[in-house]
């Protein structure tokens, strides 16, 4: 009797025991089961699967970049370059770019999308073609602005005008004041002159920053170069003196007198020395056609190399 109860109660024991290791085998496979589904569900939609030693970070550029994003879409002259610059710098640097671009497809219009996707490879051909272009000094301001623009124009196409409208407006401004036939050039006295500048002034106001125009010393230095060359040297120091008064301060316009005055020094010793150079050398061939005649040429160098080294001696000296 008691072998029987003994051998029951083994067998009991022996059924919980498997009972247990079962559960516990089934327990731990549950966990690679569902990850397993995860990764089929993941190929199955086109999403991503996540790891835990995953080691390339995913940046998302409208997170990280708010005022670039703005600019890829609404961007204009410098501000859109320098987005779409820094776009390919930062997911290059990543290793994303892919990933950006499928985000900013879905934000951007076609054509801005497309400039994006095309920067790279436009950008670097329009470096490769400006390399190449080879313009002789004595090109035209005209032609050296022509040939650039259709360097642009050949590599951007229509957004050629999305990057440079500011600066192919300079560049009209600036043609404009190398017309012979040009207002300046019309100008008979000072107060004309003067008229004609601020006119111009007023009529690219909203450019003066693109022009670099936007401060009263630049406005001076820029009114000085269209002075007319056939305008008189009196009509020329009034215009100065009138710009001077209107655009700069008493220190400024104290050290632009200075410096005229040491400018005007300079040339005037410039001119004196080139002058009494000219007079030795006249008196020196007469000297060796007559009184020097006889002398044989080494002594005649040695005394000629003497006189010019006092003339420059007593000249620099004095």
């Amino acid at each position: 009797m008691r072998v029987t109860l003994l051998l029951i109660s083994v067998a009991i024991l022996g059924s919980v025991y498997f009972f247990i290791t079962d559960e516990k085998i089934m327990s731990s496979a549950k966990p690679e089961k569902t990850i397993s589904q995860l990764s089929k569900n993941a190929e199955a939609t086109g999403q991503p699967t996540i790891t835990s030693n995953q080691t390339n970070p995913q940046v998302d550029i409208n997170q990280e970049f708010p005022k670039q994003k703005n600019l890829l879409a609404d961007g204009q002259g410098q501000k859109i370059m320098t987005a779409l610059t820094t776009f390919w710098q930062q997911c290059r640097r990543y290793d994303n770019c892919e990933q950006l671009l499928i985000q900013q497809q879905l934000l951007l219009n076609q054509e801005r999308y497309l400039l994006l996707l095309n920067f790279p490879d436009n950008q670097q051909e329009q470096q490769r073609l400006m390399g190449e272009l080879l313009i002789s000094k004595d090109t035209s301001l005209a032609d050296k602005i022509a040939n650039v623009q259709a360097i642009r124009t050949q590599v951007w196409g229509k957004d050629a005008k999305l990057f440079f409208e500011l600066e192919d407006a300079y560049y009209d401004y600036r043609l404009s004041l190398t017309e012979p036939d040009n207002r300046f050039n019309q100008t008979h006295n000072a107060d004309d002159f003067i008229e004609q500048y601020n006119q111009l002034l007023q009529e690219h106001s909203a450019d003066l920053d693109s022009f670099s125009l936007n401060t009263d010393i630049a406005k001076y230095e820029a009114a000085l170069q269209l002075i007319p060359e056939n305008m008189t040297e009196e009509q020329s120091a009034n215009i100065k003196a009138q710009l001077a008064s209107k655009y700069l301060t008493a220190n400024e316009q104290q050290s632009i007198t200075s410096r005229g005055e040491q400018v005007n020094q300079q040339t005037q010793e410039i001119t004196n020395y080139q002058q009494g150079l000219s007079q030795l050398e006249t008196t020196l061939t007469h000297e060796r056609a007559t009184s020097k005649k006889m002398m044989n040429e080494q002594d005649w160098q040695v005394y000629k190399t003497e006189r010019f080294y006092q003339f420059r001696l007593k000249f620099f000296n004095s």
